[in-house]
């Protein structure tokens, strides 16, 4: 069953070039991100179940990824002189809620990567697997090229004197918006926009020994070929109606995850980044 959660105080709208999310504290005392829709396109709050999936998705492959909620806005709690890109969003609509993490920084363009930098990783091969994760689910957000540099939505946790990658950010899934309601099993397996194909995975890989490599991605490629269809349509089910989501989406996302030409695709691109 999906967490739902209500807001209590708005504290800002973060400006991004994406869903520009409202951080709110909310009835658990704790921060959430919050998603709805900042475009005329009714189509992108399907973009909201897409985080859902991938939540879940992830969370079942043991890759770390922030909590989720179902998050209603309660009466009193939209303070409009702090938004100015969400101006759809209504008391009563229900979001999606990303909790905050803490302590924790985005990852930003990186210079310089050293092996003292990579030691301070926690499991440097998780970045392998949200590597596989992406081209997996055709994530066009992570890896994206921008004019400030790179959209790579990882977050580092600090865990003592670690620090522990998170994958955030997963509304672009599925081919991203020009893809919604059209993504289909027959859809070519491709680098672009995605983290393999990134500065950071680079330098990190280049530390990561060829056995211990190669080991990750023959443990973690056959999670992949799991049968995740009666979860994710119970999932879909639980979506709020509001979303107004594009008609048989848990069987079209079923179809696309469990093509086997598409996985064995994904594991060869993996496979030869470190060669």
């Amino acid at each position: 069953m999906l967490k739902t959660i209500d807001t209590e105080l708005l504290l800002e709208e973060i400006p991004t070039d994406g869903h520009a999310p409202l951080k709110f504290i909310c009835s658990t005392n704790e921060i959430y991100f919050c998603k709805y829709l900042n475009s005329f396109n009714r189509l992108e709050l399907n973009c909201l179940a897409y985080e859902v999936i991938a939540n879940f998705l992830l969370t079942k492959l043991e890759v770390s990824t922030p909590e989720i909620a179902l998050v209603n806005v309660s009466p009193n709690t939209l303070d409009k002189s702090k938004i100015r890109l969400n101006r759809r969003l209504r008391e009563g609509n229900i979001c999606f809620g990303s909790k905050e993490i803490a302590p924790a920084q985005e990852l930003q363009a990186i210079q310089d990567f050293s092996k003292t930098d990579f030691n301070k990783l926690s499991k440097p091969e998780d970045i392998i697997k949200m590597a596989l994760f992406d081209l997996w689910v055709d994530n066009r957000d992570r890896g994206r090229i921008f004019e400030d540099g790179i959209n790579y939505n990882i977050l580092l946790e600090q865990v003592g004197s670690k620090q522990k990658l998170i994958a955030f950010d997963n509304a672009f899934i599925f081919g991203g918006l020009e893809s919604i309601g059209t993504f289909n099993p027959s859809s070519m397996v491709n680098t672009r926009n995605k983290l393999v194909a990134t500065p950071f995975y680079k330098k990190v890989i280049k530390f990561i020994d060829s056995r211990n490599f190669n080991d990750t991605v023959n443990n973690f490629v056959p999670l992949l070929e799991q049968n995740f269809a009666q979860e994710i349509s119970e999932i879909i089910e639980q979506l709020p109606k509001e979303w107004e989501l594009t008609k048989n989406l848990d069987q079209r996302i079923n179809d696309f995850l469990s093509n086997k030409k598409h996985i064995n695709s994904l594991k060869n691109i993996i496979l030869q980044s470190k060669r």
